[in-house]
């Protein structure tokens, strides 16, 4: 490391502390709580900074004002003491999921005071399975999709709803997932919807019917990222996903993404079967022009649990994640992972990139992985629970896809009411309750373990994560204790 770096190093460590101990004064989270007080389903800063964003005069209350006044002098400071320009700041604010990400933020210190890591006032991010249904039949599939949609599934009109109580709480992103969401004619419209709403619309699908049509359609509305499956070379994949002919649809249906403009990720479920795969892939994903290579943890949830023999090792995971990490650092687009312990070891400072949690491209941008590192334990790996939740097709509301516990329901529950309040989620949150794998690690605010794997082997999210290299010996343990049938026998059940 040169004296430049080590010195902007210092820097943002110092800033990160003056900011923490701010934040965790008693007056300023009287003013925090003052400044992002809601009025029924307005959210005073979030109307403040629109205003300010686009240069509006709207009609503010006395206690807005105030606010307002407040406001100013912190956006005045920031621009004073960074290299950052008032116009990037109103730049970045016309963007409706960043601003409310930036007040849900706010929000959630105001309610739980600056801990490690955040838990934000309403969910950054949502991951909504749209339909049951889809065109293929997946190994690996967590819904456990079948041809039809259920009798159960919201009607567009209770999806329109739905949209309006989760804009009305703050939620800054939807990232519609099935099933396979291209199956529902309602999709554009309800992606509309969404845009107009100012919250970010991403969808996730096989690709099969990605079409150019269908690609054109998306961004006109509003679809602002696009995931696309792809399991592994031509075989792996048609095996993968049930289908022959789906590897071929699949690339097609990336081109097309990619050509029409798209922000397009490739994201690749990695099992025993294609782990020496992920090479191809990542050189695949590079070279049809794709944004974001996405390493998704194998999970045990749905069908997963039909193939749970092919879960990776701690040592396989392990090692995984550290060729992601190195190639990070070689390649021009970003290269994620689902499992938490990707902070982990991102954080180590043997890489140049960084990456905070699964969602974060910005760390790997050149030259950001430093100026980002010390976020690490704000941001805290694992996001269940904490930024993101699930709405199932029938409107439930569970702290995660891949973990399936029923928490509300957003026809018959207050949705904000439910991620503020459910017990089960805060056992999610509240890592010092962790059993001594993961409660006791010196990473349990950058990685936290994966919740989802924790319940599915073992029914409890405060167990530790049996994937992690360093709870290798609870890995072991299940084997030996019951034997290895007997331990797929149990999880299926």
């Amino acid at each position: 490391m040169t004296v430049t770096e080590s010195s902007s190093k210092k820097q943002t460590e110092d800033m990160a502390k003056i900011i923490e101990n701010w934040l965790g004064n008693p007056v300023i989270r009287k003013l925090l709580k003052f400044t992002t007080k809601r009025t029924g389903n307005e959210r005073r800063l979030d109307k403040i900074l629109k205003s300010y964003a686009f240069d509006k005069d709207v009609n503010l209350s006395f206690g807005d004002r105030l606010t307002e006044k407040i406001v100013m002098k912190i956006v005045g400071s920031v621009v004073d003491r960074t290299s950052i320009t008032e116009e990037d700041v109103k730049s970045n604010l016309q963007i409706g999921y960043w601003r409310k990400g930036l007040v849900s933020t706010l929000e959630g210190i105001a309610w739980r005071g600056p801990e490690k890591p955040f838990t934000s006032y309403a969910p950054f991010l949502v991951v909504w399975n749209f339909t049951n249904a889809c065109n293929l039949s997946c190994k690996h599939c967590y819904q456990s999709s079948g041809k039809k949609p259920t009798s159960d599934e919201l009607t567009t009109e209770e999806k329109m709803k739905a949209l309006d109580e989760m804009a009305d709480a703050g939620v800054a992103y939807i990232s519609i997932s099935g099933g396979e969401p291209l199956f529902m004619k309602d999709v554009f419209e309800v992606g509309k919807k969404i845009a107009e709403k100012d919250m970010g619309f991403a969808i996730a699908t096989n690709g099969t019917m990605l079409t150019k049509e269908t690609a054109q359609k998306l961004k006109d509305s509003g679809c602002c990222y696009v995931q696309i499956s792809l399991d592994g070379t031509r075989k792996t994949h048609d095996e993968f996903r049930g289908f022959f002919g789906a590897f071929d649809k699949t690339v097609q249906g990336i081109r097309n993404s990619v050509n029409t403009g798209l922000l397009t990720e490739v994201s690749m479920t990695v099992t025993k079967d294609n782990l020496n795969e992920v090479g191809d892939i990542i050189d695949l994903t590079e070279e049809l022009g794709a944004s974001t290579f996405m390493h998704y943890n194998f999970i045990p949830s749905g069908r997963g649990k039909d193939i749970i023999d092919k879960d990776l090792s701690p040592e396989e995971r392990e090692e995984l994640l550290n060729f992601l990490a190195e190639e990070c650092d070689k390649r021009d687009m970003s290269v994620l992972s689902t499992a938490p312990q990707f902070s982990r070891i991102m954080a180590s400072g043997e890489y140049a990139s960084s990456s905070l949690t699964h969602f974060d491209s910005i760390s790997q941008q050149e030259g950001m992985g430093n100026e980002t590192r010390f976020l690490a334990e704000f941001v805290g790996g694992c996001g269940g629970g904490r930024l993101y939740c699930g709405l199932e097709p029938n409107g439930d509301i569970i702290p995660c896809v891949f973990l399936p516990k029923v928490l509300g329901n957003i026809k018959e529950d207050d949705f904000l009411e439910v991620w503020k309040d459910s017990e089960f989620m805060e056992d999610m949150r509240n890592r010092r309750r962790y059993d001594e794998g993961c409660g006791g690690c010196d990473y349990r605010s950058i990685c936290g373990g994966c919740r989802a794997r924790a319940y599915a082997y073992y029914g409890d999210v405060q167990v530790s994560d049996p994937g992690c290299i360093i709870n290798k010996r609870k890995w072991e343990s299940l084997k030996e204790e019951i034997g290895e049938k007997q331990f797929i026998t149990l999880v299926k059940t």
